[in-house]
């Protein structure tokens, strides 16, 4: 059978997609899995590449390819369908999803944090709380479509490096705290939060001894750019951002800010990182999820001062395509996003409340340096915000129901939600 997973954007494909197909060669090792990654305004470019290194994963279809398939037919190169399988949506615009179950013929289950239009062409909705799957059904969604599996961005997320063995990897110091560095998952955000990111560490150094920076670059970010983006972002003035030299050595990857501030590269090993980790400054996205999981206190940060480097939902991504008053109407999307005073991050939407602190406007570096200093300084409050991330954001296990929802929806035995789930189980 094919299970076709449908994402979009690097945390979609890395957080949701990766931990299916891991799940799927495991359960499933005769299936064919298949990535087929759709168009969308949070993409870095770099998702099709990665996702065909998933173990498991056949081939992953590039969005040209995938709309190539939807439009006119035309079979991307090294997909062959069996003629037997199911399509499962992970993110990104469902009618991709839709078109796409409908060229296949195959049945359509979908995964969703969020309430979700399009309900008719839905085998079965796979969700990750009560909230959301009460919302579902009030919508008019049969109660018996909507599974409740839980957070499948947890399932991704192995460690096989207690905290000790984590700080020895990283080199730490008995006496050295050590501050995460996330600067984002596309180019263009990592070459405005990188120099952002980078006068920040060499604030906290001036105030702060006994520190270790670690950024962790993420797998959608190519390290052959890493010079130019740390070095020459032409967006450095617009933030008071720093720049800094990846250091030529055998050892570890390192850069150096403009102040001799040293930062570790890391590239790999993510999650040991977090797991070392005192604090962390990242920006809003899937990493505050990871974080939270492993109890890794936060600061979220979201400089809105350039706007074309701002992530942002719906058709917003596409608004600076538009001649001439593109920009003006992106730059107003992104005004009405901060007056919103809607919490930015996962965990703390989850939590109902600022667990972890956030930051969002035409900030400076120092802005993310002061909640830092605060966080460094008290202990008793980093256990409690630790405690609480990881309350707010549940168990694994969503990875297994979905491969086993999916095995149903193909042979046709999709059944109830409480009975198919006990059934399925068994």
């Amino acid at each position: 059978m094919d299970i076709v997973l449908v994402s979009s954007s690097p945390g979609e494909v890395h957080g949701l997609a990766r931990p299916v197909a891991e799940k799927a060669l495991a359960m499933l090792p005769a299936a064919d899995v298949w990535v087929f990654v759709s168009p969308g305004g949070y993409a870095s470019g770099r998702e099709a590449r990665v996702a065909s290194a998933y173990p498991g994963v056949r081939k992953a279809v590039n969005p040209r390819e995938f709309l190539s398939f939807l439009a006119f037919g035309k079979r991307p190169l090294g997909f062959a369908s069996s003629g037997s399988g199911v399509v499962v949506h992970l993110g990104g615009k469902l009618w991709f999803s839709v078109l796409l179950s409908r060229r296949l013929k195959y049945p359509l289950i979908v995964y969703t944090d969020r309430t979700i239009q399009g309900a008719k062409s839905v085998s079965a909705f796979l969700v990750e709380d009560e909230r959301i799957q009460a919302s579902l059904i009030s919508k008019g969604v049969p109660a018996d479509r909507v599974r409740l599996v839980g957070n499948l961005m947890i399932d991704g997320i192995g460690v096989d490096a207690d905290r000790d063995e984590a700080r020895t990897y990283l080199g730490a110091k008995d006496e050295e705290r050590v501050v995460l560095l996330f600067p984002g998952t596309r180019t263009q955000e990592v070459a405005v939060m990188a120099p952002f990111l980078f006068r920040a560490v060499e604030l906290l150094a001036r105030v702060e001894r006994d520190l270790r920076f670690v950024l962790c670059l993420s797998p959608f970010i190519g390290t052959a750019s890493l010079d130019s983006i740390f070095s020459h972002s032409r967006h450095r003035g617009k933030i008071d951002g720093s720049s800094a030299t990846v250091l030529k050595s055998a050892g570890p990857l390192e850069a150096v800010t403009a102040e001799g501030v040293n930062v570790r590269i890391e590239t790999l090993h993510r999650y040991e990182a977090m797991v070392a980790a005192d604090i962390a400054i990242c920006t809003p996205g899937p990493v505050c999820s990871e974080l939270a999981y492993l109890g890794t206190p936060y600061v979220a940060a979201a400089p809105l001062n350039v706007p074309s480097a701002v992530p942002l939902p719906g058709v917003s991504p596409f608004l600076s395509a538009i001649p001439l008053v593109g920009e003006i109407l992106r730059k107003r999307a992104i005004e009405r996003r901060e007056e919103s005073g809607r919490f930015l991050s996962i965990p703390n939407i989850k939590a109902g409340k600022l667990v972890a602190p956030e930051v969002v406007g035409q900030l400076r570096p120092e802005d993310v340096v002061i909640p830092c200093v605060e966080l460094l300084g008290d202990t008793a409050r980093r256990d409690r915000i630790s405690r609480e991330l990881r309350e707010a954001m549940g168990v694994a296990g969503a990875a297994e129901m979905v491969v086993q929802t999916a095995l149903s929806a193909s042979r046709g035995t999709l059944r109830g939600t409480d009975k198919g789930q006990e059934q399925d189980s068994s």
